[in-house]
């Protein structure tokens, strides 16, 4: 009797049709979630891009079914209540199981990745988990290196690859800790705001007054900066830059520190009496006045001008 019923079991597990060989093999590594480096107005904008990457847990070999209660729990705590942080400064982000948000983790919540609209993120028999993040503030911050660490902790329960029809027979069970390293580079960048120099018309060069104006200027919060200007299109600074009318004719002129002597040029740039404040609007004034040579000789009657560069060293 005992042989019989044995064979009819076999006759069932084969009419009903029996998946084995593999097994599944899960295994758990710390990881790490890079945001792509940014600078500090990218912050602000809410422009840096999102991040990708791996939560801790890979599973080879497993049937991927939300039959029979297979799961894979993960429940995440943030270091830094999911604030990136440097110094005093932090920004704010969030991470989820899914690319768009749906799944996100809040300080010591749990998702199952084997949920059944997860679980169609993966395919064939393996499982590895995502972890994708996304910043959710727009502090202004000085520039550094932001970080947080995330603590995993995963419970599984996963078909190891033999199943008899739709039932998974084995499971492989476990748990373990996993870390992730979160973090976001962000780096120093300024705002210009340039007007251009006019000096007017003047029938003879002796006529020509200075002009006294300035370029606004405001960079990553707490960073310094120094503010030069390029020689322009002829070349030198020193003792004149010049303009042209095009046809070869020259109008000799320059471009000083407030003092009205100290021609500024890339040679000798000025390092800003302020720390950038990190303002989107630049509002910090950087004083400069321009003069026309009025001992040169009187050229040509005709339009001349020249191209200046403002150049910001941070």
């Amino acid at each position: 009797m005992l042989v019989a019923l044995l064979r009819i079991f076999a006759a069932l597990a084969l009419a009903l049709g029996c998946h084995g060989a593999a097994q599944a093999a899960c295994s758990t590594s710390s990881q790490s979630l890079v945001f792509t480096t940014g600078s500090s107005y990218d912050v602000r904008s809410g422009s840096i891009p999102n991040a990708s990457g791996l939560a801790g847990l890979s599973c080879t070999g497993s049937l991927l079914s939300v039959l029979g209660g297979g799961h894979a729990r993960a429940t995440i705590t943030s270091a830094n209540g999911f604030q990136l942080k440097n110094g005093a400064d932090q920004i704010g982000y969030q991470v989820s199981a899914d690319p768009v948000g749906t799944y996100t983790f809040t300080q010591g919540g749990t998702i199952n990745y084997m949920s059944g609209s997860l679980l169609s993120l993966f395919s064939g028999n393996s499982f590895t988990a995502p972890l994708y993040g996304r910043i959710s503030s727009t502090p202004n911050i000085a520039a550094g290196t932001y970080t947080d660490t995330l603590t995993v902790q995963w419970n599984w329960y996963i078909c190891n690859g033999v199943q008899i029809g739709p039932i998974c027979v084995f499971y492989e069970t476990g748990s373990a800790t996993v870390t992730v390293n979160v973090s976001l580079v962000v780096s120093k960048d300024c705002r210009i705001n340039a007007p251009n120099i006019n000096f007017g018309s003047a029938a003879l060069v002796s006529q020509f007054t200075q002009v006294a104006q300035a370029v606004l200027v405001d960079c990553t919060k707490d960073s310094s900066y120094t503010v030069s200007f390029s020689s322009g299109s002829g070349g030198s600074a020193r003792p004149w830059r010049t303009m042209s009318d095009g046809s070869g004719n020259s109008l000799q002129y320059n471009i000083y520190r407030p003092d009205g002597t100290t021609i500024w040029d890339e040679t000798n740039p000025m390092t800003s009496a302020t720390l950038g404040t990190g303002g989107t609007t630049p509002n910090q004034v950087q004083s400069y006045v321009a003069k026309i040579n009025t001992a040169q000789t009187t050229p040509p009657a005709g339009s001349y001008s020249d191209t200046v560069n403002v150049i910001i060293a941070f």
